[in-house]
Parts: C-alpha cells; sequence; structure tokens
C-alpha cells in the first residue's frame, strides 16, 4: 500500500536539518520502496525488488551523488 508522508527536523544525507515528505510502498511478494526528499533538495532512494535485489543511492542537493549501491539478490 503505497504511503506518502511528511516529516521535519530530519538530517538530511548533506547535515542541515529540514523538512521533507517519504514515500513508500510496497506489496506483499517483496517488493518495497521508500523514497525521502529533503526540504534541501537531497534525495535517498532506497528499491527493494522481488529477487531480492536492493539498489539505494542518496544525492547531495548539489547533485552529487554519495551513495550509488545495487546489490544483487538470488
Amino acid at each position: 500500500m503505497a504511503a506518502r508522508t511528511s516529516f521535519s527536523g530530519e538530517t538530511a544525507p548533506c547535515g542541515s536539518v529540514v523538512d521533507g515528505t517519504r514515500f513508500h510502498d510496497d506489496d506483499d511478494e517483496g517488493m518495497r520502496v521508500e523514497h525521502i526528499h529533503y526540504g534541501c533538495g537531497c534525495l535517498d532512494y532506497r528499491d527493494d525488488f522481488h529477487d531480492g535485489s536492493t539498489r539505494h543511492r542518496v544525492t547531495h542537493h548539489s547533485g552529487k551523488v554519495l551513495l550509488d549501491e545495487e546489490l544483487r539478490g538470488e
């Protein structure tokens, strides 16, 4: 079930304490998505797929990619 929630006072990847929005969705078969949009412009995306693989990408508000990780499942 998809849900979008707002948050306040969380530390963004750049170190700033800001407000933002979190989007979460999953199904009963292993797919899970969590995307966080910080008020400063930083992004934190984590996607877990049905085959057990995971993609995690964190981007600074300047556009610099701080983390780009892909873990293979089965």
